[in-house]
This record gives C-alpha cells, structure tokens and sequence, in this order.
C-alpha cells in the first residue's frame, strides 16, 4: 500500500466512522443535519504549487457548490433561494495521518475555534473513562496556532465555511515517500484517532446508541 498515510488511512477512517453511525443516523436528535463524505482528488500541483496549480478537485466543488441555489423553504409564502455551500456546518478535513506520535492543533481563522475544543474534550472524557488505552499522549491540541497548512478546505474557507483541518504538523516523514506504506502505520494510534473522531461525530448529530 503507496501513500497510506496521505491519505489511504483517513479514508479508512471515515468509511468505518460512517458505517459504525449509519444504524443510529435514524433516530438522531440534529434531523436537520446529515453526515456527508467528500473525497478529493487533484490536490497535487502538476508543476509548482500555486493557487491555480493545486486543489483541483476541491475548487471545483466548492465554486460548482457556490454556484448552485436550491429552496430553503417550502412555504409558497416564505420562499428563498440559499447556495448549496451555504448549507454545510461544517468541512472536517482528515490528512496525513496513521503514523505514530502524531500532533494536531488548532489553526487560527478556521472559524471552527469551540467546535476543535470540543473534539479535544472529547478525547480527554474518553481517557478519563478508560475508554481511551492504546497511545498514553493525547493527539488534538486545543492551542490556537498560526501553522496554516494549504489543503483542500481552503476553497471552502475562502468560502466562509467553518473547517476542522485534522492534520499533524509536523508532516510524518515518509511524507511524499516511496516509504509510506503500510510499515510506517502504527495501527494503536490508528484506533485512538478513530475513536475519538466517531464519538465527537456522534455527539454533533445527537447520535446516543441505545
């Protein structure tokens, strides 16, 4: 396996967040919210990385996304017109993770400021409860840093849609190497990730299993 940790392992992720809360989507509180999974391609710059060489797939979303208007209401007498973008709460971006010892912060200007310390509570609570075992350091940071790293939520940002740019800085280092495969995972921080991005999911959409 080529480029497991950019990003075969947060595609993992989300797959198995996804099926693990579709028997539950059902019977969530937040009905008027929904969990979507967007894959990019075309990150890459095909000679140097500018705004027009990169994000190809993203930009092309977000401003097909801007372009398209849809009802915000049904009401003949109440009737409005709202972009398809305007209609996300909020853009979590996975990358480049699945290697061990990894350290994700919070950016400034991401508009999602409360919503990061709330996912770094949530792996605190689940430490605290035991449920949280295989790594000992916690991985999401609440400190506010000014460590922008270009990646395809810029297009929704620019946009004004509040991100979660899950990311470790610094950059693993088989980063862009033939060596990132399956030997550079460390599967206990694999499940420790996973976890906590499930259960703050969960949280967010009023999901609590019987």
């Amino acid at each position: 396996m080529i480029a497991a940790t950019d990003s075969a392992v947060p595609c993992a992720m989300m797959l198995d967040i996804a099926q693990t809360l579709a028997p539950y989507m059902y019977k969530r509180v937040a009905q008027q919210v929904g969990l979507q999974l967007i894959f990019f391609d075309g990150e890459e710059a095909f000679r140097d990385w500018t705004t027009t060489d990169s994000l190809y797939g993203s930009r092309h979303l977000a401003q097909k996304w801007e372009q398209k208007w849809f009802p915000s209401s049904s009401s003949l007498n109440n009737f409005e017109l709202s972009k398809e973008i305007d209609r996300i709460d909020v853009l979590m971006l996975l990358d480049l993770l699945g290697a061990a010892n990894p350290s994700i912060g919070n950016t400034i200007g991401m508009g999602a400021t409360e919503l990061f310390s709330q996912l770094a509570d949530v792996e605190l609570n689940l430490r605290a409860t035991g449920c949280l075992n295989a790594i000992r350091r916690n991985v999401f940071n609440k400190q506010l840093s000014y460590n922008q790293v270009e990646d395809d939520h810029i297009p929704f940002l620019k946009r004004g849609v509040p991100i979660l740019h899950l990311i470790t800085v610094p950059f693993p280092s088989v980063w862009h190497r033939s060596s990132d495969n399956a030997n550079a995972l460390h599967c206990p921080t694999i499940d420790h990730m996973t976890a906590v991005i499930r259960v703050f999911v969960a949280k967010y959409l009023g999901i609590a299993p019987a």
